[in-house]
């Protein structure tokens, strides 16, 4: 399979495990963003562990394990902490139209190195785009359900997830095109053991603050939850889909890899639907269907009939 069709079904398999993120407030209510966050941190923390030789990655070079750290903040542990939090103060469905815009910021950041002027063949894809994903998000959605007096602050909250993410993805896309040092695998794993001492650390000063409850202080089914939904996100939404996302981002032009994050949104909605027992609208149903359509729109305006190039631009 030539670069082009593999790295669109990379990134929708990663988007696939990526949306499980949107279950997880909804299938641990009780739980603190901060017990999430750990939790999924700690197992693939774990698991990259379980996969990756540690003293392979104490000898890369001191500046790619301080770039570990601060990718790990940025695209998993703070990303993920404020938008849980973000979520349970502001509603599910309010994190998934916010972080549903990342296609659209991503492609913005990234195709600005090249000027202003590499934005207008995506404005009409952009614009539509934008107006698929509102509304998809709008249709039979009820935003003040799930939140609280918190909201404003639950907005902002996944806003600043929004931009931490956008400039990770973008960063770690063009290292991964760079460096020979690590492979996209072993590189989702020296994150995720970086991850794992950052939370390691966390955890005592979480509990002594009150962040999270010790698991003594958890019931015995919710404790068994937390920690079926850590492995999941910790292995499945965190190292598989860091795995996915970054053999994709070696694979596809920056502009299209950023897009493709609708299948999130596409993904997020469908898990939340079944989650909750309920079908979307014909709204809801039409908004994809035109967020895909700019999808399409923004490929053809940029290449027409000729081949895609490969690689972050």
């Amino acid at each position: 399979m030539s670069p082009f069709p593999l790295g669109i079904l990379l990134m929708i398999g990663t988007c696939a495990v990526w949306a499980l993120a949107f279950v997880a407030p909804l299938a641990l209510p009780h739980a603190t963003a901060m017990e999430v966050t750990l939790g999924r941190t700690v197992a693939y923390g774990l698991i990259s562990l379980m996969l990756f030789d540690l003293r392979r990655a104490l000898r890369l070079p001191p500046a790619v394990l301080w770039r570990a750290f601060v990718y790990a903040m940025t695209g998993n542990v703070l990303y993920y902490f404020l938008l849980v939090l973000g979520m349970q103060w502001a509603g599910a469905a309010m994190g998934v139209l916010i972080i549903g815009m990342a296609p659209v910021t991503v492609t913005i950041a990234g195709r600005l190195q090249h000027g202003m002027g590499a934005l207008k063949p995506l404005a009409v894809p952009l614009v539509l785009f934008c107006g698929g994903v509102v509304l998809a998000n709008t249709g039979g959605t009820d935003f003040t359900a799930a939140s609280s007096e918190l909201a404003p602050l639950g907005m902002a909250a996944i806003f600043a997830a929004l931009v931490m993410w956008t400039w990770y993805a973008i960063v770690n896309a063009r290292f991964l095109q760079e460096t020979r040092l690590v492979t996209p695998g072993e590189w989702s794993s020296v994150v995720g053991l970086v991850s794992l001492a950052a939370a390691l650390i966390a955890l005592p000063i979480a509990w002594s603050t009150g962040l999270a409850r010790l698991p003594t202080q958890i019931g015995g089914g919710e404790l068994a939850m937390l920690a079926l939904w850590s492995v999941l996100l910790g292995g499945g939404s965190t190292w598989l889909g860091t795995v996915l996302f970054n053999m994709a981002s070696k694979l596809l032009d920056l502009t299209i890899l950023g897009q493709m994050i609708i299948f999130e949104a596409v993904f997020g909605m469908i898990y939340v639907f079944a989650a909750v027992g309920e079908a979307p609208s014909v709204q809801e149903v039409a908004g994809i269907g035109v967020a895909l359509f700019a999808v399409w729109l923004s490929i053809r305006r940029l290449y027409g009939g000729r081949p895609p190039p490969q690689g972050a631009s």
